[in-house]
């Protein structure tokens, strides 16, 4: 995945990008997910055509 696209993810309070795992972790456990930060996130791998699925706790694996 682009460095640019990593850094705009970084860049989310709740969120971080997991480089070995391939993977936006979430920081906060799911009942205190930020649900916008999450939708902005999924709006920009979309925008930008990375693969992806959802796991548990908001967290987004991405494909390779």
């Amino acid at each position: 995945m682009a460095k640019h696209i990593i850094e705009k993810i970084n860049n989310f309070s709740n969120y971080k990008f997991d480089e070995q795992r391939s993977k936006v972790v979430n920081l906060k456990n799911s009942d205190e997910t930020n649900i916008d930060e999450f939708l902005d996130i999924q709006y920009l791998l979309d925008c930008n055509r990375v693969r992806y699925y959802f796991e548990k706790n908001f967290e987004i694996q991405i494909i390779k």
